[in-house]
């Protein structure tokens, strides 16, 4: 073999090398990515990555002054309505534990109009479904629109809570199943309050604050979470949007 033949030989072999370095290095993010956790908790060294991001438009700092904790295991659905609703510029109703001063709470959720579609002991024993989501918030004023977890795909899904996410007076309750976020338990209503493009995750916050803290969740596992079957409607979970009469 020549000198010629030898520098020919030897660019090959460096530009193989670097080439198989380029494959290595994409195979190992795939890898990275791969191994990243569905759910992310708020306390994680992730959770505070993500969490830094929050953008300064997101629903999260509207809701967060109003996050609730459920009053009890079967409250999930009113605790996530009331943070809602808290949130929102409209007529509130006076509870007499906070008089003078108006205030949804867990318990003058339930107006005799509300209860006229679903009573507190109803909840109690069965929870809510998501047309009973959408009865209840329209009694109190306000105008709700529900989508079922077997009606969109993930760009849908991606595109409807992108846009909801922003400061659009539009809040968003998902309905969800806790096994598919691998965690013990059943049907669950919390509040959606951030996405993350970068991470293609959403923020939930759960209500049910004794269990949970804040979670971070992929779109693909979100949507596995709300196509489930809610036993009680025997239709799929989903997500309810909120915003005031005459808005979006």
């Amino acid at each position: 073999m020549g000198p010629h033949s030898l520098t020919c030989y030897s660019t090959r072999m460096k530009n193989f090398i670097s080439f198989l370095f380029l494959i290595l290095l994409v195979l190992g993010s795939f890898t990275v990515s791969a191994s990243e956790p569905a759910v992310i908790y708020w306390s994680s060294d992730a959770g505070k990555a993500l969490r830094a991001r929050i953008k300064p438009d997101a629903d999260y700092w509207q809701l967060i002054p109003w996050f609730t904790n459920q009053i009890n295991q079967s409250y999930c659905g009113v605790a996530s309505a009331v943070t809602v609703l808290n949130a929102m510029p409209i007529k509130k109703p006076v509870d007499p534990i906070y008089a003078p001063f108006a205030y949804f709470t867990q318990s003058n959720f339930f107006t005799p109009e509300v209860a006229k579609v679903i009573g507190p002991q109803t909840v109690r024993n069965q929870g809510m479904t998501r047309d009973e989501m959408v009865e209840t918030l329209t009694q109190l004023g306000v105008k709700a629109t529900t989508v079922a977890g077997d009606e969109v795909d993930e760009p849908a899904l991606r595109s409807l809570v992108q846009k909801a996410m922003g400061d659009d007076g539009q809040f968003v309750l998902v309905n969800f199943l806790r096994r598919s976020l691998g965690q013990p338990g059943g049907g669950h209503w919390s509040v959606l309050a951030a996405y993350d493009a970068q991470a293609d995750r959403v923020l939930i916050l759960d209500v049910s604050k004794y269990m949970y803290e804040p979670e971070w969740v992929t779109i693909p596992t979100l949507l596995k979470a709300i196509n489930t079957l809610d036993a009680e409607s025997n239709r799929a979970r989903g997500l309810v949007f909120v915003s005031q009469q005459g808005g979006k």
